[in-house]
């Protein structure tokens, strides 16, 4: 019984018995050889780790909005994440602020005042256009190195590296903008339903809205006929309109005091008002003509006085232990996340049957995507958001 076995075993791994199996011979070196090296995203992990040793530091940009108790941890998260004893500096940055100086240094040819910063769509788009971000060698194998959501097969790397922004930026989060409003003071039918309807002398004075674009610059692909020039006009005669042009978060503050009806935000200001009082007058309402779907993505500069450690830091931002730090804070979604959030999030849009409308969804919306990081676009953006302010 014992001979027949060792003869089957041995036909069997015989170079006919793999065969019968479907199989093919591996060559001895061959197999010594994938013993030895390490996986090629070890590899580029290991390289970058080395490097941000010898950095001795890393300075990024989180958001503005956020808890800057968040800081520490998160530093002492990704130090602890790479094995890494160097000075991690984070501040709260305003993107929308600080896009116009990442293209003024890149332009110069002068260093990044930040290695890895945060921005959203149109933010990232002139960045990029704008040669201000690296772009990753490898960052597809050191993704599925770092985050263990991509190792496992769960998500895919064109879910965080999407698009034009492949390899050069890396998607964080997303939300939804839309109309949050003080029900004391206007009720849901007296709000407005469209983007255009923010210019009728009804609501003078009665809302406020961001200095960022992010509310109206998915408009050219939202619409079957578009004009720019009269778009930028129905944007100046809103901001005109507005009673202030505040950020997001100081402007719902200003909704829930009473001292506007509405403002156009995010959907994650919801989830933080009920969070802390589940009673608060506030409610939320999408648009009838659209919704932007807006992105928040991690970009390592150009010129980064620190690289291997800003793109250490870029990869682990978009990690779950990360976000297991800043969400339940923030409770804003991860596209591709697993969190009650996330699955909240996503399930919400589809029982709302709103029209939500991201950058990413189509030919149509990367076309006028790509258009943003040309000139010609910037410089459409740029008077966006002095329409916004009314000029």
């Amino acid at each position: 019984m014992v001979m027949r076995f060792w003869v089957f075993f041995l036909l069997l791994f015989s170079v006919p018995g793999l065969r019968v199996l479907g199989l093919q011979p591996v060559p001895g070196d061959a197999l010594a050889a994938a013993a030895e090296a390490p996986a090629k995203g070890k590899q580029l992990l290991d390289e970058l780790v080395r490097k941000a040793k010898q950095e001795g530091e890393v300075v990024a940009t989180i958001q503005s909005s956020w808890s800057k108790t968040l800081i520490q941890p998160l530093a002492d998260a990704f130090r602890k994440r790479f094995g890494l004893e160097i000075k991690v500096t984070i501040a709260n940055v305003n993107p929308a602020l600080h896009t116009p100086q990442v293209i003024a240094e890149t332009q110069a040819g002068a260093p990044a005042t930040y290695d890895v910063v945060q921005s959203d769509d149109a933010q990232t788009i002139q960045i990029v256009g704008a040669g201000g971000a690296q772009k990753i060698d490898g960052w597809e194998a050191l993704l599925a190195e770092v985050n263990p959501l991509v190792r496992s097969g769960k998500v895919r790397t064109d879910r965080i590296g999407q698009g034009p922004l492949r390899g050069h930026s890396f998607t964080l989060m997303v939300n939804v903008k839309q109309i949050i409003y003080n029900t004391r003071i206007i009720s849901e039918r007296e709000l407005p339903r469209t983007h255009r309807e923010l210019a009728d002398p009804k609501y003078k004075g009665k809302f406020t809205q961001p200095p960022w674009t992010a509310h109206w610059d998915i408009a050219p692909v939202a619409f079957e006929k578009f004009d720019r020039n009269e778009w930028l006009d129905v944007v100046r005669r809103a901001g005109k309109n507005a009673g202030s042009v505040l950020n997001e978060t100081n402007g719902v503050q200003r909704v829930i005091l009473g001292e506007y009806a509405f403002v156009l935000a995010q959907d994650r200001y919801v989830r933080q008002i009920f969070a802390k009082d589940p009673t608060a007058p506030i409610a939320a309402r999408f648009f009838d003509d659209y919704n932007a779907l807006n992105g928040v993505y991690y970009s390592v500069r150009t010129r980064a006085r620190h690289p291997a450690s800003g793109t250490l830091f870029a990869l682990w931002m978009v990690t779950p232990e990360a976000q297991a730090i800043w969400q339940p804070s923030d409770l804003q979604a991860v596209p591709y996340g697993e969190s009650k959030i996330d699955r909240d999030f996503r399930l919400s849009i589809e029982k709302s049957r709103a029209r939500v409308i991201g950058f990413l969804d189509n030919e149509k919306t990367v076309e006028l995507f790509q258009w943003y990081r040309t000139d010609e676009g910037r410089k459409y953006l740029d008077g966006m958001a002095r329409a916004i302010r009314g000029e």
